[in-house]
């Protein structure tokens, strides 16, 4: 995954596996895994601001979000090891990992 950044767009992330990129001056920029992922968690955040913008609850929003994270794991790293990792979410969120006052990513 390759992150870019575009005077009048922005940064973006090119799909390697696909090649999809903007059309355009787009200049390639140093990320470490930490910024893609604080980047990702912003998209996700403007998409539930967006989807409350609508109307939609965010407990709705926060199902379809774990629903599609699930089914994208699943895919790419296959059911045993998704349920290896799932089965250390309870361990995680009662050490704080997801909570608000604890969250770094």
């Amino acid at each position: 995954m390759a992150v870019q950044e575009n005077e009048n767009e922005g940064i973006m992330i090119e799909d390697e596996a696909t090649g999809a990129c903007l059309d355009g001056d787009v200049e390639e920029i140093d990320a470490s895994d930490a910024d893609i992922r604080r980047l990702a968690l912003g998209f996700i955040q403007d998409a539930f601001e967006e989807g409350m913008s609508h109307g939609i609850d965010s407990t709705a929003l926060s199902h379809a979000a774990l629903f599609t994270a699930m089914m994208d794991l699943v895919s790419l790293f296959g059911e045993d090891a998704v349920t290896k990792f799932a089965e250390e979410l309870p361990m995680r969120v009662q050490r704080g990992d997801y909570s608000l006052e604890r969250c770094v990513h």
